[in-house]
């Protein structure tokens, strides 16, 4: 059964997906990426495929589950209801940014590298 469509969604809820959403979903899966990895020059036409679905699928969870974003861990509650806030990123993005591609077999995701993996990384000192 279908009880609306596309547009009946997208003319009624544009306002939950408009463009500082998408930079919060983006900006924290970016904030998810091995430091080596990292490209501050992305654009929706020149990242990665397995970060563009990464980033597409955090904003479809923080739509759907409408959880805050909060920079700690800490207890949710409504009325009598509590929960441990344990993340608000969505553990299917984190699989897509594990799982790479192919030119990154071993994935995106930030491993807590080694202090020589970020060697090779151009610090814009003095810019």
């Amino acid at each position: 059964m279908t009880f609306f469509t596309i547009e009946e969604f997208n003319q009624k809820y544009s306002q939950e997906v408009q463009q500082w959403q998408i930079e919060v979903a983006c900006e924290m899966i970016y904030g998810q990426i091995g430091t080596r990895y990292r490209d501050p020059s992305w654009t929706s036409d020149t990242c990665p495929t397995a970060v563009k679905n990464a980033s597409m699928e955090q904003l479809r969870f923080i739509l759907e589950y409408d959880i805050p974003c909060l920079d700690n861990r800490g207890e949710i509650r409504a009325g009598e209801m509590r929960s441990n806030l344990i993340s608000d990123i969505s553990t299917y993005a984190l699989r897509m940014l594990a799982n790479g591609d192919s030119s990154h077999p071993n994935g995106y995701l930030f491993r807590g590298s080694p202090i020589n993996s970020n060697m090779g990384l151009k610090l814009p000192f003095g810019e």
